[in-house]
């Protein structure tokens, strides 16, 4: 059996939109771990048979030391679980998951549903989100996007260009 770990930064985005996905792979006899900050789906995602991990994170922030904090704790998971693959979703999970599966090379799958705040908007944070994603993302096995736009703004700016899927 193998143990798939989700990282998200809000309990809802695994819940309503991901929930049939869990499921299934419950179903098919893995073991599916959840690392979020703590929110009323959790006990429901429990109830169905997932480990759940807390994880502080401030969703908005740009605070480095907290940053640094959360791919830390991200590295720490990743020893204490061991998954044989993790899925990420949105931003911070994105970047510091990448980046923590790096350091023990377990294969990480992206999942862009949006560009982000951070992103979308132009300027420094932009630049400096898109040195990050580049970073993080070479040894990513795959990311899946929602929309052709995110795509195209991922590759005109190479970032893990040969591992695009719509």
């Amino acid at each position: 059996m193998s143990k798939i770990l989700f990282l998200v930064n809000h309990d809802v985005v695994i819940y309503n939109f991901r929930l049939e996905l869990v499921e299934q792979l419950i179903e098919s006899g893995h073991q599916v771990v959840i690392s979020s900050p703590y929110g009323d789906r959790i006990e429901d995602l429990k109830a169905l048979g997932c480990e759940y991990y807390d994880m502080y994170m401030t969703r908005h922030g740009m605070n480095p030391i907290k940053e640094l904090s959360l791919i830390s704790a991200y590295k720490k998971l990743l020893y204490k679980v061991k998954p044989d693959i993790v899925f990420s979703y949105t931003i911070k999970p994105n970047i510091y998951g990448a980046i923590a599966c790096r350091k023990y090379h377990v294969p990480c799958v992206a999942n862009i549903t949006g560009l982000g705040t951070a992103v979308e908007y132009g300027g420094i944070t932009q630049k400096i989100a898109i040195l990050l994603y580049r970073y993080a993302f070479t040894e990513v096995q795959r990311v899946f996007f929602q929309n052709d736009e995110n795509r195209q703004f991922f590759a005109k700016h190479r970032i893990a260009v040969e591992k695009h899927a719509l």
